[in-house]
């Protein structure tokens, strides 16, 4: 019968650290991603309501609507794309602050709108918006 060997078994005296490095390496990662987030976080506070400007005072804007047959509207006074700049000049030098609104159809070609805007700065206005009609649900 052949002679059984008994193997010893050593006790192994060093520690594997190949998972806490991929750990520390996984932490380090998180902490230099968030950490320049947290630092960036805007103050969601509302504003506070100016209490000096009563409802009187506060201006509506000037509405300059294109139809879908081409005809611009000057708060609802249908006007030439000749007569809009002077119309313009005459209401900023009525109003401390000219805010227009530009509300165009949807089958009008582009060129046609950024023309209206484009008189409109051309006659001083500084703040000129687009009006977008909401998506609907379905």
């Amino acid at each position: 019968m052949p002679a059984v060997r008994r193997q010893r078994f050593k006790a192994i005296a060093t520690i594997d650290l190949t998972p806490l490095m991929d750990l520390t390496f996984m932490l380090l990662i998180v902490f230099v991603i968030t950490v320049p987030v947290i630092e960036y976080v805007t103050d969601v506070t509302p504003p506070e309501m100016n209490s000096n400007q009563t409802a009187e005072e506060i201006e509506e804007p000037v509405v300059i609507v294109l139809n879908e047959a081409g005809v611009i509207s000057l708060n609802e006074q249908s006007v030439s794309l000749q007569e809009l700049p002077a119309l313009l000049q005459e209401m900023q030098r009525q109003r401390s602050a000219l805010t227009v609104l530009v509300r165009a159809d949807g089958t009008r070609p582009y060129e046609e709108v950024v023309a209206v805007m484009r008189v409109a700065h051309n006659a001083g206005v500084t703040s000129i918006s687009l009006m977008t009609q909401a998506e609907r649900s379905k």
